[in-house]
């Protein structure tokens, strides 16, 4: 795993922690239609999977890479219980409905979601920025227990674009860096992997976990380390980046930054300076 890690270093490039955004389940709460982030299907037990699947395949569904399931649900959220009412393609193609797809279980042309349990998170709204998902600016969540919907929290998130391009800070961070002590006994080849969180300022506030990739299997992960310190110094002080007030708190992001090549401070092909 080490040496994975340290052949991406090697690559020289800079890399955000984000994949492909997925398509949301619907959900219905009273009149509204609202972009659900859970994906209740997927936890169905065998016998509805394998319908599940069965069904998609005989009606040769596409799949795209914003839609792996190849699938989206459409759910009412009903005094407390959670409702599987209609599927639907990716492309929003009216597949069949839940009394279709289980008429064992159906109740009134529904499906209680029964077989559920986890947490559900549900918004609407314009989308104010991206993490691990989509984040509305409206949301709520609650946990589901067998179906059934508990207490339910309501969330105002925000966005504010404060920061720089990741090109721009990669460079702030590696000039810090050498700036706050002496370059010729660094290692030949060192990144820098960092997960924080940024205010409404655009500076990060706390740096929950950070690693400095030295060689193939050489690592520091003690903030004590002098070199360690050091890095971290650097990216508070340097950098500034957009930042998302959700559920409460600041939203978290990873990113894995190259600081030096053959024992130069690092330079992408775009940087003149």
């Amino acid at each position: 795993m080490k040496r994975i890690l340290f052949l991406l270093a090697a690559l020289w490039i800079a890399v955000p922690s984000f994949a492909t955004m997925q398509m949301t389940e619907r959900l219905i709460v009273g009149r509204d239609t609202l972009s659900m982030l859970a994906c209740p299907l997927e936890y169905a037990d065998s016998t509805m999977r394998m319908r599940l699947d069965e069904r998609l395949k005989e009606a040769d569904v596409p799949v795209n890479t914003a839609c792996w399931r190849g699938y989206v649900g459409c759910w009412r959220l009903e005094k407390g219980q959670l409702w599987l009412e209609r599927v639907y393609t990716c492309t929003d193609i009216p597949l069949f409905t839940a009394e279709e797809l289980f008429p064992e279980w159906a109740e009134g042309g529904r499906v209680r979601a029964s077989w559920f349990s986890g947490e559900i998170c549900y918004g609407r709204g314009e989308v104010i920025c991206y993490g691990r998902r989509a984040i509305f600016e409206e949301e709520w969540a609650a946990t589901v227990e067998a179906g059934k919907v508990g207490p339910t929290r309501h969330f105002r998130n925000r966005a504010y674009k404060q920061g720089v391009d990741l090109q721009e800070n990669h460079l702030r961070l590696c000039e810090a860096f050498d700036r706050l002590g002496p370059t010729d006994s660094l290692p030949p080849f060192l990144s820098f992997s960092v997960h924080f969180a940024a205010d409404s300022t655009g500076r990060p506030v706390r740096i929950l976990k950070s690693t400095l990739f030295l060689a193939r299997d050489s690592i520091l992960t003690d903030p004590s380390d002098p070199l360690v310190q050091r890095a971290r110094r650097a990216f508070m002080e340097s950098t500034r980046w957009d930042a998302c007030w959700v559920h409460g708190a600041w939203q978290e992001s990873y990113y894995f930054l190259p600081l030096r090549r053959n024992g130069a401070p690092w330079k992408s092909r775009g940087n003149t300076r």
